[in-house]
């Protein structure tokens, strides 16, 4: 599982939240959220509008899922 998963995974678990629920919560259909969490699409290459749902149904700077340590990369 690549780190983005984990976190979307990790991130849903401590608010307590089902797959379903935070599918409908961002927008999405499950399966499509499915894919991100179990990292057979990866979350960087995913439209805007499906990170920036999350991120906000997650309570996530999007900064923190996409990019590592949360930085961009130029190293900002």
């Amino acid at each position: 599982m690549n780190r983005e998963a984990m976190i979307l995974k990790d991130r849903r678990a401590e608010l307590k939240l089902t797959q379903q629920e935070l599918a409908v919560e961002a927008g999405m259909h499950i399966r499509q959220y499915q894919r991100y969490e179990y990292g057979e699409s990866d979350i960087s290459g995913a439209p805007v509008k499906h990170v920036l749902r999350l991120c906000l149904a997650l309570e996530l700077d999007p900064y923190e899922l996409v990019f590592e340590d949360g930085q961009d990369i130029a190293g900002k």
